[in-house]
């Protein structure tokens, strides 16, 4: 088929369907990137068979061989998933059994239940992107459905297909006032409107519950935004910007981890085995979701969010999974003793595997005996790391056989988890309780605004060591090596904070990119701030300070009912007001509107159509008086009649009309 020809077929074709294929398509796009294969291709497929449909190419299958479809469907996401339930099963379910309905859309009925099963696509692709960008995307979407649903309502439009498009902007603009009323004053609930079953699938982001070689490294040069910060007092200086996440305990020879499911069951007291000094730092952390329980914070914290609790080893557990973006305040201490003369459990912290490390233990045992106490020996260590030729670089080579040996003796290359994971074994080698620590180092202040901004490449593992009469020190074997030694100098700013500003002065087009990407995160934390973490404590603080700086006190949820009924009213009359005014043009026929205008070129020449008199009445008079105008009135007349009155108008004729009584002169 040459190009005219398919030209044709277009032409063709329904432009109401194409519209509507067009806003399911944009739709199921975000899902294509989320879904198993199983589902998107099947998707793909019955998608484009409706396309090909709609061009003359195929035809609709039997309803024997949908049947057939509809059954492989299910199977396919039942595989893919292993449930029906869940988001990405039920998603996947959804839009495979919408791709399934457009191979049966013949009736009015049918095109209802499609579009308005495209309405609900787009509210589930809220429920894994809320972001602005996302926003607008699916409101591009709902504009594409909107514009096809007005174009099925007509029985034959008369008006071109961009005009569709026109009025659908319109009515999503009426729609917007209460769209806002309804957002910032229907009472919020707290927790979500629903429940959904876990997604065993559901990818996390950022650290996990496990460290081993490589895990943190592979975040050295992600980008993506952990959480950010608003601080309410001073900053802290760069070396104390430790963000506590995950603590692991067990070692297995290559493997830390935690004892999870105790870090679920013991609760720890916020006020308990620490003593801090100077002033705390107040701030509130807007985190990302990351599909895991970690609440991150300031090293210590002071207090723990709602829904929230502590674990033995200072950790902030969720209650719930990190699936949507979540906002808290914190209060911490820089200065602190943690555990200073009480160690519950030492043999936790001094587990090692029995073959692992053989040349390590020997190491630790050779430099314990050159230390006067264990202060002493975690001195000795940093020294060891510091004068030895150890490396601090983003692309550690792979350790095979025995992680820590070949860490410390044979590569002495690796990132922040090697160097911890090496530095733990040592002390407990040599009989010291120790930890290690990972979470987030630095970060970096948006200069366009006023909050702080943590990225997953400021992931990092440091470690804890127990001293008697001292209790819990942080040490970071990370901070003692050289500068020379440490191969990306974007790691400086962060390892080394005094040797920040030594790296190699930046080109403008990256200044340039830096700023755009400053000022697009801005609007990104005005969105998660004002939308997305629009939530019942922040609706209440927004309208209780709208309702001060008018005289009122504090609003419960009955007045906000009472002042969301108003505003609707209000809006609606407007509305309603600017819809039925009787000189509003846009609720007259066009072709009314051009005869209209015709009959009054013809009274301003003393021509005056009376009320009882027909087109035809009033053409043939008309033609009377100016017979030399008499064909022009009776083609404007039968071009209106035909317009009008006509079963079948046409956008042509309706031109023709238009035209016929703009060139009109007596």
């Amino acid at each position: 088929m040459n190009m005219s020809g398919f030209q044709q077929r277009v032409k063709q074709a329904k432009a109401e369907n194409l519209w509507l294929l067009a806003g399911l398509a944009l739709a199921f796009t975000p899902h294509f990137f989320r879904l198993s294969l199983l589902v998107i291709l099947p998707s793909i497929i019955l998608l484009c068979w409706r396309l090909l449909f709609e061009l003359r190419y195929l035809a609709l299958p039997s309803r024997t061989v949908r049947w057939l479809l509809t059954f492989a469907g299910i199977f396919a996401t039942w595989i893919a998933f292993g449930t029906l339930m869940g988001r990405q099963a039920g998603v996947g379910l959804l839009v495979i059994m919408l791709c399934l309905k457009l191979m049966e859309m013949n009736a009015q009925r049918d095109v209802g239940v499609v579009i308005g099963l495209g309405f609900f696509v787009v509210i589930t692709v809220f429920l894994f992107d809320q972001s602005i960008f996302m926003g607008i995307y699916m409101l591009l979407v709902v504009t594409l459905l909107v514009t096809a649903l007005i174009a099925f309502s007509r029985d034959q439009s008369v008006i071109p297909q961009w005009a569709n498009l026109q009025k659908a902007g319109i009515i999503l603009a009426q729609a917007l006032p209460l769209a806002l009323l309804l957002f910032f004053l229907f009472p919020r609930i707290p927790g979500p409107l629903w429940s959904l079953p876990t997604d065993g699938a559901g990818a996390g982001t950022g650290l996990s519950d496990s460290m081993s070689p490589g895990n943190i490294s592979q975040l050295s040069d992600n980008d993506s935004v952990a959480f950010r910060v608003q601080f309410d007092t001073a900053l802290p200086p760069p070396q104390k910007r430790y963000w506590r996440g995950p603590v692991f305990t067990q070692f297995d020879g290559r493997t830390w981890s935690g004892p999870y499911p105790q870090r679920l069951k013991n609760h720890l007291s916020i006020d308990s085995h620490y003593q801090v000094s100077g002033e705390p730092s107040l701030y509130t952390v807007t985190l990302e979701p990351h599909q895991r329980r970690w609440l991150f914070a300031l090293d210590l914290p002071a207090i723990i969010p709602a829904d929230s609790h502590l674990s033995a080893d200072y950790e902030i557990i969720a209650n719930h999974p990190v699936r949507q973006l979540v906002r808290y305040s914190m209060r911490s201490f820089t200065n602190y003793q943690l555990a200073k003369n009480d160690l519950p459990d030492i043999s936790l912290y001094l587990q090692l595997p029995t073959e692992s490390g053989p040349r390590a233990r020997k190491l630790a045992q050779q430099l314990r005996q050159n230390a006067a106490d264990d202060a002493d020996f975690v001195q000795i260590i940093l020294n060891y790391i510091a004068e030895q030729p150890f490396y601090y670089t983003r692309q550690p080579p792979l350790l095979l056989d025995d992680p820590v040996d070949e860490f410390l003796f044979d590569r002495r290359r690796g990132f922040c988890e090697h160097y911890a994971s090496a530095f733990v074994f040592l002390m407990r080698a040599a009989g010291v309780p120790a930890r290690v620590v990972t979470g987030y180092q630095g970060g970096e202040m948006n200069p366009q605004s006023d909050y702080f901004i943590v990225r997953q490449s400021d992931a990092h593992a440091w470690t804890e060591v127990w001293l008697r009469e001292k209790g819990w020190r942080r040490i970071d074997p990370t901070a003692v090596i050289p500068a020379g030694r440490i191969e990306n100098q974007q790691d400086l700013a962060r390892i080394l904070p005094e040797m920040a500003e030594t790296g190699a002065t930046p080109s403008w087009l990256k200044k340039i990119g830096r700023q755009l990407n400053f000022g697009w995160d801005r609007i990104n934390h005005a969105w998660n701030q004002w939308v997305v973490n629009y939530n019942t404590q922040r609706q209440q603080d927004f309208l209780s300070q709208i309702l001060a700086n008018v005289g009122f006190g504090n609003i419960d949820w009955q007045e906000m009912i009472s002042l969301l009924v108003a505003g609707m009213t209000l809006v609606m009359a407007v509305v309603a007001v600017y819809l039925l005014r009787p000189w509003n043009r846009r609720n007259q026929d066009p072709a009314q509107v051009a005869y209209g205008r015709f009959c009054q070129r013809l009274s301003r020449h003393g021509m005056q159509r009376q009320p009882t008199e027909g087109p035809l009445d009033f053409a043939r008079r008309a033609g009377q008086q100016y017979p030399q105008r008499a064909r022009d009135i009776s083609r404007i007349t039968a071009l209106y009649e035909r317009q009008r009155y006509s079963p079948y108008p046409t956008h042509k004729n309706l031109q023709q009309l238009q035209h016929a009584v703009r060139n009109f002169t007596l």
